[in-house]
């Protein structure tokens, strides 16, 4: 491959995405991880790329650009399981839980159906179908509004209801985890949910695969300490895993 073949391909990728780490980058492209490193300076020159620790987010989408739900499903799929089998192990019998919108946080909602009375709160349309079948999960949906393709309720309806409860656990998505601005979001409609699921949790998890760490996205969620515990996959840079972990947040990579 051409190298200016290479850049195009990169550049896809990384406006498909939004980000990508230049670990994935090289696997894509086949070729070293130096020679990516290079390859994204001469992209961020010409204004196409940003870098960031570990890799580099679009221009054109910046910090408030999430895709769609379809695409979240397709990327990652084998981390993101076995990430949801590690958070399915904290789970007790007897135990009620908030599952936030996500494609990690669906993964658990399979994981679950090997539980039994537990009590599921969601406000994730495809989740609470999920489990809404089984017989020995209770599912309460959180009522609000839909955001059209993410399948996630939103809204003062949603908070309010939040702010009456009280969990054992719960666990959360993020579009990106940054050292320096912790967990944060592309959209602003979704952070009051995800604060107000973890002030009414006892414990609050954070499900985040390997490509998530290193950007950061328009609107703070949360700081790093939040969360019991924050799970990945054994993807994560080692010095961005190190980096998390000054900051207070407590990493397992599975």
């Amino acid at each position: 491959m051409l190298p200016a073949e290479r850049h195009q391909k990169i550049l896809e990728m990384i406006q498909l995405n939004g980000s990508m780490t230049v670990a994935e980058l090289a696997k894509e492209t086949s070729v070293s991880i130096p020679t990516i490193r290079r390859d994204l300076l001469k992209l961020e020159r010409l204004g196409l790329v940003s870098r960031t620790h570990g890799g580099a987010v679009s221009v054109e989408r910046g910090t408030s650009f999430e895709p769609l739900y379809w695409h979240k499903r397709r990327v990652n799929m084998a981390e993101k399981e076995r990430i949801a089998k590690r958070a399915a192990s904290l789970v007790k019998e007897g135990e009620t839980l908030m599952l936030d919108s996500g494609s990690t946080t669906f993964c658990l909602a399979r994981e679950l159906h090997t539980k039994r009375n537990i009590t599921v709160i969601t406000n994730d349309l495809l989740i609470a179908n999920e489990l809404g079948r089984d017989p020995r999960v209770s599912v309460l949906v959180l009522g609000g509004a839909v955001r059209t393709g993410y399948f996630s309720i939103v809204g003062g309806f949603t908070e309010e209801m939040l702010r009456q409860l009280s969990v054992d656990k719960a666990f959360l998505g993020a579009d990106a985890v940054h050292p320096e601005r912790g967990v944060t979001n592309a959209t602003q409609e979704e952070v009051p949910i995800k604060r107000l699921m973890i002030q009414a949790s006892k414990q609050a998890y954070l499900l985040a695969d390997h490509s998530k760490f290193g950007s950061a996205r328009l609107c703070k969620v949360a700081d790093l300490d939040c969360f019991a515990a924050i799970i990945t996959d054994t993807g994560i840079d080692p010095s961005m895993k190190r980096e998390i972990e000054l900051k207070g947040g407590r990493i397992e990579a599975v």
